[in-house]
C-alpha cells in the first residue's frame, strides 16, 4: 500500500495520535491536499470534557506527536497546529483562541477547493463510467447491506465512552423504578449483573430535556430556578411545561417534516407551508396519533397548497417524461413503501424490484421470503388514487389535485424508477402483512389507513421510533428496519439469527399502553422522559463494557443535530437574525420553527447564507435528495472555530446577552463568567475553569470576554446532548 495513501495515512494518524501526558484521542475526520495533510481531533482536556482542534502537517512526515505547549507558537516548524493550547497547565485549553487565523482561513479555502476538484472528478468519472458502462457484463445484485442489528447502539456507546470515558467509582445508588419502563430496563440489568449509571444532576437533566423537547438549551434563569427549587417532583413539572410550549410543538412539527419530506421542490412552497400548519395544529390539540396518519393516507384535495395533509401524497408523485406525465404505478409503488418504512416501520425498498428469496437472507428473514407481487397488490391500495399535476398556460408549478378516480393498479405498467415490471393483469389490494383484502365498492385507501393503523406493528413503530429520540438508539436498531420473524423471544428464529429487539417484552408494552391510551404522543413523551431509564447519567461509575449497550445501562451522548447546534448558539447569546418564511409574512428566530431548510436560502441576507452553510455542513437534510446525518468531519470543525456564523455571535452586539452581560459592570467578574458557563453550558463553571477564566479576562480585558464565549461554543460540551 502506497505510503501516502489515505488508508495508509488513517493507519499513522491512528496509531501515533498521542499527546503529552494523555491516552490515544479519537479523530473526527482528515482531508489531504497535495503535501499537507488537514485533521479534526478531539483532544482531552480533563476526565469530563474534550476540545475539538484542527492539526495541519506535511504530508510526508515521519512521525506524528502534537505536545502541548507553553507557547504561543507551534512545537516546531513542520507541525501547524490550531489546537486550543493550553499555556500553562492542560486545563487551560479550555481558553485560548485560535493562534493563527491566516491558517485556518487558507485551510478552509483549500478544502473549499478540494470539494470542488472532487465534483469535477466525479463528474469526469461518471461520464467515463456512463460511456464504459455498456461494454461490461451484467453485474449481480450489489444490496449494499444496511446497518446490522444495533450496529447505531454500538456506535451511540462507543461515542459516550470516548466523550465521557468510564471512571471505576463503586456502584451507583439504587435508582426509584416510577413507571413500568424501569422495571423492564432495570429488572434485566439486575438478573445480568449489569451496573447501571447514577441518576442524572439537576443540571445534565435539565439541559438534556430541553434540547429533546425543544431542540434547544434552556435559558439559565430558568435554570437558576429550577436548581432553587426544592420540589421532589421538580422534573416532573418542567416535562410538563415543556410539553405544552411552543417550542415543543415547533421542534417536533420539524421533526415531522423532516420525517415526510416536504420539500418544496416536491410539494411547492405553499404546500409545504399548510401541510407544516397542519401538523403544528394538530400537535397543538394533541390529536391521536392513528387519527393524524390516517389523515395523510386519504387525503383529497382539489389542490395540496389549501389541504395540508394531502402534501404527503403529493410528496410521492413519480413524475415521467414532462412534468405533467404522472407514472400512476410508480407513485402507488411509493406510497406503498415510504407509509410502511414510516408507519410500519419496515423497508420494501428492495422487495419493490425483486423477490427477497436470493437476495435478502443475510440481511431481513422476513422480507426473505416476500415476493415483488406482494409488494404491488399492497400498493394497489393506490390503484384508484390519481395525483395530477396543476399546469397552467404558461406555467407548471409542484401543486397537485389528488382524488380516487384512477385506472387501478397494472401488474405490467411501465416504469421510470425500477426494473420492468414482468406481471398481468390489474391486482387487486392484498395487505402485505395479513393478507387482508379490500372492498372493492368502497374507497381502497381509508381502508387501508384502517388496516395499517389497526396492525399491531403500527404502535411497535411508533414507540421504537420515538423511543429512539430520546435513548439515542431504538429498542429495535435500526428504527426502520425491522424484521418480522425475529421479534417473539416465544418463536426464535432459526440460527444463526436472534431475537431483534434488546428488550422484547418492553416493546410490546409500550405498544399495548400507547393503544390503550388512544395513541397520545404527549402521554408516550411523558412516560418515556419520566423514567429514571431516560434520566441516568451519561457518566458512568464501573468499567464500560460493549456487551452493555443493549441494557441502556447509561444515557447515550449523541452531537446535536444541524438545526439545535443552531437554535442553541442563537439562544445562548441572544443574537438573532429573523428568517422570512418563504410565501408568507411570518418571520421565525429559530432554525425549527422554519418550515424547511429553504427559508435559510435568502440570496439578500449573508447572516442566513452563513447560517444555512453551517447547518448544511453538520448533516442537515434538505428533505429532498440528502439523509440527515450526524456523523463529523473537518469542516464542521473549522467552522466552529472559524466561521462568519459562529464570530459574529461572540462579539458583545447590541440586544446579545454578552452586551447585557458587560453593562453590569458593579457585579463581579466571577458572577459574570458563572453567567455566561450557565448560558452555554448549562451549569456553573469549576474551580480551575473559573481562574482561568479570570485570567483570560484579566489579560485581555473586553476581548478575553469574547475569547471565553468562543471557547465555550467550542467545547465538545456545548456541541453535545447528554
Amino acid at each position: 500500500m502506497d505510503r501516502k495513501s489515505p488508508e495508509t495515512l488513517r493507519g499513522r494518524i491512528e496509531a501515533s495520535s498521542e499527546v503529552e501526558g494523555f491516552p490515544q484521542f479519537p479523530i473526527l475526520g482528515y482531508s489531504t491536499f497535495k503535501h499537507t495533510v488537514f485533521i479534526a481531533l478531539i483532544i482531552p482536556v480533563d476526565n469530563h470534557v474534550r476540545q475539538n482542534c484542527i492539526i495541519v502537517v506535511p504530508r510526508n512526515f515521519r512521525q506524528w506527536t502534537v505536545r502541548l505547549s507553553r507557547q504561543r507558537r507551534p512545537v516546531n516548524k513542520r507541525i501547524y497546529s490550531t489546537c486550543v493550547q493550553p499555556r500553562e497547565e492542560p486545563v487551560n485549553a479550555l481558553f485560548r483562541r485560535t493562534p493563527d487565523r491566516r491558517m485556518i482561513n487558507n485551510a478552509y479555502i483549500i478544502l473549499s477547493m478540494m470539494r470542488l476538484a472532487a465534483l469535477c472528478v466525479l463528474i469526469f468519472l461518471s461520464a467515463a463510467g456512463n460511456a464504459l458502462y455498456a461494454q461490461q457484463p451484467p453485474k449481480a445484485d450489489p444490496h449494499t447491506p444496511r446497518p446490522a442489528d444495533g450496529e447505531n447502539r454500538r456506535k451511540a456507546a462507543a461515542l459516550t465512552e470516548s466523550v465521557f470515558p468510564s471512571t471505576v467509582s463503586g456502584p451507583a445508588a439504587p435508582v426509584a423504578r416510577r413507571n413500568f419502563i424501569d422495571e423492564f430496563i432495570f429488572s434485566r440489568m439486575q438478573r445480568d449483573g449489569v451496573p447501571h449509571a447514577p441518576l442524572s444532576s439537576d443540571e445534565e437533566f435539565f439541559r438534556r430535556i430541553h434540547i429533546d423537547l425543544t431542540g434547544r438549551i434552556p435559558d439559565h434563569n430558568a435554570l437558576g430556578a429550577f436548581l432553587a427549587n426544592t420540589d421532589p417532583a421538580k422534573r416532573d413539572r418542567v416535562i410538563d411545561a415543556l410539553l405544552n410550549s411552543q417550542a415543543f410543538k415547533a421542534k417536533w412539527t420539524y421533526w415531522f417534516m423532516d420525517l415526510s419530506k416536504t420539500a418544496a421542490n416536491r410539494v411547492g412552497g405553499p404546500g409545504k407551508n399548510v401541510y407544516y400548519s397542519w401538523v403544528y395544529d394538530n400537535l397543538h390539540i394533541n390529536r391521536p396519533y392513528n387519527e393524524m396518519v390516517s389523515d395523510l393516507l386519504t387525503a383529497n384535495a382539489v389542490s395540496n397548497w389549501n389541504n395540508g395533509p394531502a402534501s404527503y401524497v403529493a410528496r410521492w408523485v413519480v413524475i415521467g417524461l414532462s412534468c405533467e406525465d404522472e407514472v400512476h404505478e410508480d407513485t402507488a409503488d411509493e406510497l406503498a413503501i415510504n407509509s410502511v418504512k414510516h408507519f410500519l416501520g419496515v423497508d420494501l425498498q428492495c422487495v419493490s424490484c425483486h423477490d427477497g428469496a436470493h437476495h435478502l437472507e443475510k440481511i431481513n428473514l422476513w422480507l426473505s421470503q416476500r415476493k415483488r407481487q406482494q409488494l404491488w397488490e399492497t400498493a394497489a391500495f393506490f390503484a384508484k388514487t390519481r395525483v395530477l399535476r396543476r399546469t397552467e398556460i404558461a406555467v407548471t408549478r409542484d401543486e397537485y389535485s389528488i382524488d380516487d378516480q384512477g385506472s387501478g393498479y397494472d401488474a405490467s405498467a411501465r416504469t421510470v424508477v425500477r426494473v420492468p415490471r414482468r406481471g398481468k393483469g390489474v391486482l387487486d389490494p392484498v395487505f402485505l402483512f395479513t393478507g387482508a383484502t379490500a372492498d372493492p365498492s368502497r374507497p381502497l385507501r381509508p381502508q387501508y389507513a384502517k388496516i395499517l393503523t389497526e396492525h399491531p406493528q403500527f404502535a411497535r413503530t411508533a414507540v421504537n421510533l420515538f423511543w429512539s429520540e430520546f435513548f439515542g438508539a431504538g429498542i429495535v436498531d435500526p428504527v426502520l428496519d425491522f424484521d418480522l420473524a425475529r421479534q417473539d423471544p416465544g418463536n426464535p428464529p432459526p440460527a444463526p439469527w436472534t431475537i431483534q429487539p434488546t428488550h422484547p417484552e418492553l416493546l410490546n408494552a409500550l405498544a399495548e399502553d400507547f393503544r390503550t391510551h388512544n395513541h397520545d404522543l404527549k402521554r408516550l413523551f411523558r412516560l418515556i422522559t419520566t423514567s429514571s431509564a431516560y434520566q441516568l447519567s451519561s457518566s458512568y461509575g464501573a468499567a464500560w463494557k460493549e456487551a452493555y449497550s443493549s441494557y441502556f445501562a447509561r444515557k447515550f451522548v449523541r452531537r446535536l443535530k444541524a438545526e439545535e447546534i443552531h437554535d442553541s448558539l442563537l439562544q445562548a447569546t441572544s443574537l438573532y437574525t429573523p428568517i422570512p418564511i418563504r410565501g408568507t409574512d411570518i418571520t421565525a428566530r429559530f432554525a425549527t420553527e422554519a418550515r424547511s431548510p429553504e427559508d435559510f436560502k435568502q440570496e439578500k441576507i449573508t447572516a442566513l447564507r452563513d447560517a444555512n452553510f453551517f447547518m448544511e455542513s453538520f448533516g442537515q437534510t434538505n428533505r429532498e435528495y440528502s439523509e440527515r446525518t450526524n456523523e463529523g468531519d473537518i469542516t464542521q470543525a473549522i467552522l466552529l472555530m472559524n466561521s462568519p456564523f459562529v464570530l459574529n455571535r461572540t462579539k458583545p452586539l447590541p440586544g446579545s446577552f454578552l452586551k447585557e452581560l458587560l453593562s453590569k459592570e458593579s457585579s463581579p467578574d466571577a458572577d459574570r463568567i458563572t453567567a455566561l458557563f450557565q448560558r452555554f453550558l448549562v451549569r456553573a463553571p469549576r474551580q480551575e475553569e473559573l481562574a482561568q477564566a479570570k485570567d483570560i479576562i484579566a489579560t485581555s480585558g473586553a476581548r478575553g470576554w469574547e475569547d471565553l464565549q468562543w471557547l465555550l461554543i467550542n467545547k465538545v460540551e456545548f456541541l453535545f446532548n447528554y
